[in-house]
């Protein structure tokens, strides 16, 4: 039987001081707010944690679990209260879009990835249930866009991290409450920490027709004679990049647009980078939810990064170029459209079973 209660949370609600909120099961929220300011919930089962920011963009700010830390590395020790994806970006996961989405050329107008990254929420709820996959906890909430003469949605996230898993839900619905058309990006972009000979396994196969790379270079990219020789080698062999060698030159960011992922009976695409000691970081997202997805790769002194898969609804070449290609969508008026990824972490049990899945997809 699956059910599920929502409880609301007010901002009044956080503290300086971290205190439990609810236990249900073996489930714990805390909450708590960080010195400056912004609120967080400490979501934590038996095989760890994560912590969203509940009313600055629903991002998932820190992922752990069986104590190793999933997140990209960055010099953002804890989030900020600012309106620029660059100026506070190092969490785990952020919603993107959901207008615009992707690098912005010099024409473009709107910022990098949007408004859904650092927005600030109406409203935010936790959510304790059951359904098929067990006990669950989690969060959802509730951001309005209106803008006169333009457009007007709700966007409606949720996370959900279950007893016993190290692998969490996240979905997002945006409402078009206008009674208009409205113009569509969206992007879950998963930051996880890339390794040293770490290896991609995937239902995406490695060659031209399934992985191709960017050869254009964003604004906020530096490129260099080294970097672009790098991105023409991987144009006919982007099967260089399936293990993550220490000595690729990933300073700046390197970014694939992946094709024709293959799914299983659930309709599921499968990826995973797995580490030396054979756990694995994990996502999985349906190709009929998400026409399009991205990885991109940066290892510098000052941050490292693995995409390893961003789903979403078109590449991340900004909006006029996709609208170019044909890419934006549409939510047609009082319409909605509900996407939705899972992601985490497996164990080496888990990580066998999952390897021995992708390759019954890829019939090897």
């Amino acid at each position: 039987m699956s059910y599920e209660m929502k409880i609301a949370l007010e901002k009044e609600f956080f503290s300086k001081n971290e205190k439990i909120f609810v236990k249900y099961g073996d489930l714990t929220g805390t909450i708590f707010k960080y010195d400056n300011e912004i609120e967080g919930v400490k979501f934590q089962n038996n095989r760890g944690f994560v912590i969203v920011l509940p009313f600055k963009g629903q991002q998932i700010w820190d992922a752990v679990f069986d104590k190793r830390r999933l997140k990209m590395k960055s010099m953002f020790p804890k989030p900020r209260n600012v309106s620029n994806f660059l100026n506070t970006y190092g969490a785990f996961m952020m919603h993107c879009g959901a207008l615009r989405m992707g690098c912005p050329s010099p024409e473009d107008t709107h910022p990098l990835h949007g408004e859904l990254p650092y927005a600030d929420y109406d409203k935010a709820e936790i959510i304790l249930g059951e359904n098929e996959k067990g006990k669950y906890i989690g969060i959802t909430g509730l951001f309005e866009y209106n803008a006169a003469f333009s457009f007007n949605y709700y966007a409606k996230p949720i996370v959900r991290i279950y007893e016993n898993s190290a692998v969490m839900d996240v979905s997002m619905e945006i409402e078009n409450i206008s009674n208009y058309p409205m113009e569509l990006m969206y992007m879950c972009h998963v930051n996880f920490l890339p390794v040293d000979n770490g290896k991609i396994i995937q239902s995406v196969n490695w060659n031209e027709e399934g992985i191709k790379v960017r050869d254009t270079v964003p604004q906020h990219v530096k490129s260099s004679k080294k970097y672009l020789e790098f991105i023409d080698e991987l144009k006919d062999k982007p099967e260089l990049t399936q293990i993550i060698n220490p000595d690729h030159d990933f300073n700046q960011e390197i970014v694939f647009f992946i094709k024709k992922a293959k799914v299983d009976s659930n309709d599921l695409a499968h990826f995973m980078q797995v580490h030396p000691d054979d756990s694995a970081d994990y996502v999985s997202y349906k190709p009929k939810e998400f026409d399009h997805s991205t990885r991109w790769i940066v290892r510098n002194k000052d941050l490292e990064a693995l995409g390893l898969i961003l789903p979403a609804t078109a590449d991340a070449e900004g909006y006029i170029s996709e609208k170019r290609k044909g890419n934006v969508k549409e939510i047609p008026g009082k319409s909605s459209k509900i996407f939705e990824i899972h992601t985490g972490y497996l164990n080496k049990e888990e990580t066998k079973q999952m390897r021995n899945h992708i390759n019954s997809i890829l019939n090897i």
